[in-house]
């Protein structure tokens, strides 16, 4: 049914679509093809249209929805000038929350001549709702400014939608290069405009720390700096051989310190407090990520005793760990966590554990040491030991962990989830599925945005189906969360280099993270329906 649904609309949607006229005259007004994307699973429409008026109200019914209500009248007022007030019950525009089939995020939208109606399951599906309604409306709605001789009017439709799956993410590493408070919110407005849910925020690895922590200053006084490295200095390169502003270091990230050039910025707390009550007005969770015990010589670079004792620096492959033998290096992690308990609401919070070389803790007499007082076998076991004993400190703090595949075979509990990235990497889904975690797909192959697009991107990312691994039984598919892309940003200096990389790739994947596989759009059809969307891109 949703498949012959979809066929209709798209077959509709050939039509050589007119703009909406007359909104102020007798005419009545036509309609112009309905896209949105991801594509909802039911959408019924006829010939008539709403003309947003200019005593246009947003009623609620409920007053946890005063955020969202805001948040639809900041997208419609710019454009339009209109003065859109915000009331207790019913409105022009009335958003109330209610019973939707579904998962969570799962909404109804109802228009008529006269009104619409949001409906959603919570809040996220309110914002689901409104980010259906914002792709009805002409993309000259996305405008800051006031713009002339367009109708604001939108076809008469009857929708009734829910995601796929429940985490629908991006990851943003902000270590490699940093970027603003404001460059973030332009993510995210990107984000929920394609109805994404998850922000994973890697805010520290071996280049730079990222954000304030009261008790150790130095990790962003003086960690959240570096001289231009040789990634950096590539970008400096490619920006001037390839006349490429994108790939530019900006310069209001560059500082001179004692004759020194530095490059970096952090957030303080008020910042990071900012960014979390901005998405989660747009009905996204922010996962933070502290990364230990490898990628850490930011930190270990001004807390020297936090590593093995005369081993600092580069190993063979990847940066030197902190040191799991000494207590003082334990008390050192929490103490970072439990600000960034304090800090971010969300329940899980993403711990890394991926890519840790070894080859000190083999050296290390404090390791051998905990290695024999733990009964432990192998620095493998310390790692997993070091983990678990993580893992219990986040639920005695009231929060749950996240690590990357690398922590599948650490005797994590249930509790925890897994960020599956290595795709080589065959048995991490089984062995985390079967013991009961949650796994977020996020293959590189599939899902790394940082890397190079290509002819095969978009369909690739459309052919992705998560529950295509024959060995897994129902019960392990449902330990399925979601799918998430990930940015590690060694090649990306600038917002604008971002967006380059990301869109289209990004509707692609809220395809798949939305929209049931019966359903799904191929390429053509895919393409039939972003193609209105390049307008919109072009606006924001």
């Amino acid at each position: 049914m949703i498949k012959q649904t979809y066929k209709k609309w798209i077959a509709a949607c050939t039509v050589t679509s007119s703009l909406l006229l007359g909104a102020c005259t007798s005419t009545p007004p036509s309609v112009r093809d309905v896209s949105i994307v991801p594509l909802p699973n039911n959408v019924q429409q006829d010939s008539s249209a709403f003309v947003l008026p200019k005593s246009c109200t947003i009623g609620i019914t409920d007053s946890r929805l005063a955020p969202a209500a805001e948040y639809l009248a900041g997208i419609l007022s710019p454009s339009t000038g209109y003065n859109i007030k915000v009331q207790d019950g019913e409105g022009t525009i009335t958003l109330s929350l209610g019973e939707v089939e579904g998962k969570e995020g799962a909404y109804q939208l109802k228009t008529d001549t006269k009104k619409i109606n949001i409906k959603g399951n919570s809040y996220g599906g309110v914002i689901a709702g409104i980010e259906s309604l914002r792709q009805l409306f002409p993309p000259q709605i996305e405008s800051k400014q006031i713009v002339d001789g367009v109708d604001w009017a939108i076809p008469s439709v009857d929708i009734n939608d829910a995601p796929r799956f429940a985490w629908r993410g991006i990851m943003l590493d902000v270590s490699r290069h940093f970027y603003s408070k404001d460059e973030v919110k332009e993510l995210l407005d990107v984000m929920a405009l394609y109805k994404m849910n998850k922000f994973h925020w890697h805010l520290t690895d071996d280049q730079g720390w990222r954000i304030e922590i009261k008790k150790y200053p130095l990790l962003t006084e003086k960690g959240a700096w570096r001289k231009f490295n040789s990634h950096d200095k590539e970008c400096i390169r490619q920006s001037k051989v390839n006349d490429n502003p994108d790939m530019a270091i900006p310069e209001s990230k560059i500082r001179i310190v004692e004759g020194d050039t530095l490059y970096g910025g952090y957030y303080t707390q008020e910042d990071i407090k900012e960014v979390i009550a901005y998405a989660k007005v747009r009905g996204i969770d922010i996962v933070p990520e502290i990364d230990m015990p490898g990628h850490f010589l930011a930190a270990i670079t001004q807390y020297p005793d936090l590593a093995c004792d005369g081993l600092i620096g580069w190993g063979e492959t990847f940066s030197s760990p902190i040191c799991p033998g000494k207590d003082t290096t334990l008390e050192f992690c929490q103490d970072v966590f439990k600000e960034i308990f304090d800090l971010f609401p969300y329940e899980y919070v993403h711990m890394g554990g991926d890519e840790v070389e070894k080859n000190n803790w083999k050296k290390c007499p404090r390791c051998q040491k905990r290695i024999r007082t733990e009964g432990l076998k192998s620095v493998e076991d310390l790692q997993a030991w070091f983990v678990r004993d993580m893992e219990k400190f986040f639920l005695a703090n009231g929060k749950k962990l996240i690590g990357w595949d690398e922590v599948v075979a650490d005797g994590l509990t249930s509790d925890a989830a897994i960020t599956w990235w290595r795709s080589w990497s065959k048995e991490a889904v089984p062995m985390a599925t079967s013991q009961g975690q949650r796994v977020i797909a996020c293959p590189n192959e599939y899902f790394y945005f940082d890397y190079a697009q290509d002819k095969n991107s978009v369909k690739k990312i459309l052919a992705y189906d998560p529950y295509a691994d024959d060995r897994l039984s129902p019960e392990q598919k449902e330990c399925f969360w979601g799918v998430q892309a990930n940015l590690w940003a060694e090649w990306i200096p600038s917002m604008k280099r971002i967006e380059y990389l990301i869109l289209p790739r990004m509707v692609a994947l809220s395809e798949i993270a939305w929209v049931q596989p019966e359903a799904k759009p191929d390429l053509k059809e895919f393409y039939r329906q972003l193609v209105p969307h390049f307008k919109r891109m072009d606006i924001l």
